[in-house]
């Protein structure tokens, strides 16, 4: 992580690196998803928790371990320019499939920001499938992490507004905005960006899977949102661990 992308990173709010994990590993973790992804989908999971760390915390320890790459940590630490970091969020699977269920007419995560500009965090995205031009792509505003969130949603909205694809003023904002970057994420790269820039999908009208990895770093005091989930699925494990792991995984202070 040299200075130009540390910059970049922080101007724009993401950038692309090659896959740091070797293509055995993802090829192994592609085979454990499509395993693990029907109990996950007939289980009862706690209604606090997110249904995309349910499934990532259901991949054992395969994930964890991904996530506490040293040379990840490094970035992570780069980025949020601090040594203290702990992991508060993981997700694995389709968003857009979970984001859709609400009954939406198409199968699209709208306009959205995960914090705001006094939230610090640094997410590492994996695809495990293309998401191409039919297949749900990412949608990124550059830079909008630096915005009040209150004036990218109006601009967003006058987008939205100005398209004339609604019946009655939108709640949710899909239109395309001029200023947009669309990602189109497969294994080979991983996406370093920050959750706080304001990011939707394409419509996913592929047949074929549209699946990621995901995990969020935060300096001390930051989110801990699936802290509980972790103690959850690893109820007899995590007291074993290593201080040092229990800290990392925003378990303990």
């Amino acid at each position: 992580m040299n200075r130009v992308q540390i910059d970049h990173f922080h101007r724009m709010g993401f950038l692309l690196v090659p896959n740091p994990m070797p293509e055995q590993e993802i090829a192994e973790i592609d085979a454990l998803q499509r395993a693990v992804e029907p109990e996950w989908e007939a289980a009862h999971l706690p209604e606090q928790f997110n249904l995309g760390a349910c499934q990532f915390l259901m991949m054992g320890e395969r994930l964890l371990r991904q996530a506490e790459r040293p040379e990840l940590l490094e970035w992570a630490r780069a980025l949020l320019q601090c040594e203290e970091i702990h992991i508060g969020a993981c997700g694995l699977g389709d968003a857009s499939k979970i984001v859709a269920s609400d009954g939406r007419p198409q199968r699209q995560v709208h306009w959205h920001a995960d914090g705001g500009p006094n939230v610090a965090q640094v997410a590492v995205r994996t695809a495990l499938d293309k998401h191409g031009p039919e297949n749900g792509p990412l949608r990124i505003l550059p830079g909008s992490m630096n915005r009040p969130n209150e004036d990218v949603r109006e601009e967003l909205r006058q987008i939205e507004l100005a398209s004339g694809r609604w019946d009655r003023p939108p709640d949710l904002f899909f239109a395309r905005h001029p200023s947009e970057v669309e990602v189109h994420l497969d294994p080979r790269c991983s996406l370093v960006w920050n959750p706080s820039t304001w990011h939707a999908t394409g419509v996913k009208v592929s047949v074929g899977r549209r699946r990621a990895m995901s995990w969020n770093y935060f300096p001390a005091g930051g989110r801990r949102r699936d802290s509980e989930a972790v103690k959850h699925f690893f109820a007899n494990t995590w007291r074993q661990w290593t201080a040092e792991r229990q800290h990392l995984w925003g378990l303990i202070d």
